[in-house]
């Protein structure tokens, strides 16, 4: 059950994500092959048989997302969709925990550990609740804090999460290690939901924002 839960909400990631972006194509094409390429390789447990492998998927990831967001044209954007994504990170927190309880991952990884991530998915619902009652939040000192801050915090527990995996550098959870996300379909979580999240928080960095529509700023 708790699998069908995280697949449906990878799923959810993609389909505002998607919305948001005007329904671009150039994120949902490259999007779908990854999650099913992954997702075959994650079934077959070919990254449980070879953790290795997947520093290379993320590695990956990394230059696809690059790609996208170089490509990608994100015109009159709602941003309050954007911080919709950023709420799902409270679902995502409260599974990683129910998967640190099945030991599937160390208790590093979850909020009673070093991950802070949930806090951010908390603090976008205040932020959400405010921009309807103002939408000059957005310009916020505090608004680009949360948004700086939440970028390191998603940075950091990727971190903790291949430092924690069964590879050579593993620093971290030697009695438990980080095995779910080498498996179907936890494996969503650092190559399909971290990036969305992450290019979430990019995109409002380089906005400008106008009532309730924003435009990213031209650097070319």
């Amino acid at each position: 059950m708790l699998a069908v839960l995280f697949l449906l909400l990878t799923l959810l990631f993609v389909a505002i994500f998607y919305f948001a972006i005007k329904k671009d194509k150039v994120f949902l094409l490259p999007y779908g092959v990854w999650l099913l390429v992954i997702g075959v390789l994650a079934f077959m447990e070919v990254f449980l048989n070879n953790p290795k492998l997947f520093l290379f998927i993320l590695v990956s990831t990394l230059i696809i997302n690059y790609a996208i967001f170089k490509r990608i044209k994100f015109i009159k954007v709602n941003p309050r969709i954007l911080l919709i994504i950023q709420c799902l990170r409270i679902p995502v927190e409260l599974i990683l925990y129910n998967l640190f309880l099945s030991k599937c991952i160390p208790e590093i990884m979850t909020f009673n550990g070093l991950n802070f991530d949930i806090l951010f998915g908390f603090l976008a619902i205040v932020l959400l609740v405010a921009s309807l009652i103002k939408d000059s939040i957005f310009q916020n000192l505090l608004f680009k804090i949360w948004n700086g801050l939440g970028i390191i915090s998603v940075a950091f527990v990727v971190l903790l999460a291949i430092l924690s995996s069964p590879i050579p550098i593993q620093q971290f959870g030697i009695d438990q290690p980080n095995v779910a996300l080498l498996s179907f379909p936890y494996c969503y979580l650092p190559v399909i939901i971290v990036p969305i999240v992450v290019l979430s928080h990019i995109m409002t960095f380089r906005c400008k924002v106008s009532g309730v529509s924003v435009e990213i700023e031209d650097r070319t």
